[in-house]
């Protein structure tokens, strides 16, 4: 924050503006517009040098930050659907930027006590650390044990107790980054080490340059960042596979035989709905009103015929009512593929 200007000290600088002390804002602004255009007193050019802080060396190139940004935008969709699966609530989760800076400066922003984790990034070499603000922490763990999801008055350092019912919540992280790095590298990523305290982690040196994801995350009516923090000593030898010519490429791949295999085999666990239709009719609300017990209600579909069995309601094949011990079945008569509706409407035409 800027220092605040005392009484004294701006009647002296009106005093010296007044006088000729100091430049009025038309001189100053035409003088940088001089030096900046390297443009000396005399009228003369003179060559600009730029500033380059070695403490903070911009080593990912812009096209690297946009595929960057593209793969974790990929990221939060996944959190936001799964999370909200999971935590049933709705859940929304947003990229807020992602930075190069130092390690050192990363581990300074962030609050003691806090939720850390330390992940591997198989197969590269190394460590990346996943902090989620305690805030939200808190607010899952409350959620997850039946609560509504409030935070606690004070934020107190997390217990073993509580790591491990927000451990599930680590592995849906986790899921979603690996599937957003899937068309760049198969990552396998384990939680290895947790932490309260930022300064007991030391993943790298202070100096070193890190990547940092910063995502904004909103759990009912709580907001915090979620913060993944990627070594760049650790990344570097597939920097090169991170522009978007490369990415977009490797996301339009056919499907492999595997991939064929596994979606099939999930596809044959899906549940479905199946239903024997016994028989229909139109009744008028006077009708229905009129309804006693031991009232017999007339059907169009005929006794002989077979039912129509629908899958997910709709017409898929005929079968015949009957029972197996005591429950009641249907055994299948033929598979229903041309005029499916003349044939769901078959009875109402047969009286």
């Amino acid at each position: 924050m800027a220092d605040i200007l005392s009484q004294d000290e701006v009647d002296a600088l009106l005093s010296a503006l007044s006088t000729g002390g100091i430049e009025s804002p038309k001189e100053e602004t035409a003088a940088r517009i001089a030096t900046s255009a390297g443009i000396t007193a005399e009228g003369k050019e003179e060559k600009l040098i730029g500033k380059y802080d070695f403490r903070r060396p911009d080593i990912v190139s812009k096209d690297q930050m946009r595929t960057l940004q593209m793969l974790h935008k990929t990221f939060c969709r996944f959190l936001t659907t799964n999370l909200s699966t999971y935590l049933r609530t709705i859940v929304e989760v947003n990229l807020v930027a992602v930075d190069q800076l130092t390690y050192g400066e990363f581990n300074m922003s962030l609050s003691n006590p806090t939720c850390i984790n330390v992940f591997s990034i198989k197969p590269m070499e190394g460590r990346a650390v996943l902090e989620i603000n305690p805030v939200l922490v808190y607010t899952i763990i409350d959620r997850l044990l039946g609560g509504p999801g409030h935070p606690p008055a004070e934020i107190k350092a997390l217990t073993d107790i509580e790591q491990s019912i927000i451990s599930k919540v680590l592995d849906i992280f986790l899921e979603g980054l690996r599937e957003s790095w899937n068309n760049i590298i198969q990552f396998d990523l384990r939680i290895e080490e947790r932490e309260v305290n930022p300064q007991f982690v030391q993943v790298v040196a202070p100096g070193e340059t890190v990547i940092l994801i910063s995502c904004e995350m909103k759990v009912g009516p709580v907001t915090g960042i979620a913060s993944i923090c990627f070594p760049f000593v650790y990344l570097e030898p597939i920097m090169s596979s991170l522009s978007a010519q490369h990415w977009i490429a490797a996301a339009q791949k056919k499907p492999t035989e595997d991939m064929k295999i596994s979606l099939k085999k999930n596809l044959e666990k899906s549940s479905l709905t199946c239903s024997a239709i016994l028989g229909k009719t139109l009744l008028t609300i006077r009708q229905l009103l009129e309804l006693k017990k031991n009232d017999v209600i007339m059907m169009e579909q005929k006794v002989r015929n077979p039912l129509l069995v629908q899958v997910e309601e709709k017409n898929e094949f005929l079968a015949n009512p009957g029972i197996i011990g005591k429950r009641k079945a249907v055994q299948l008569v033929s598979i229903v593929t041309e005029n499916r509706e003349e044939i769901a409407n078959a009875g109402k035409r047969t009286k």
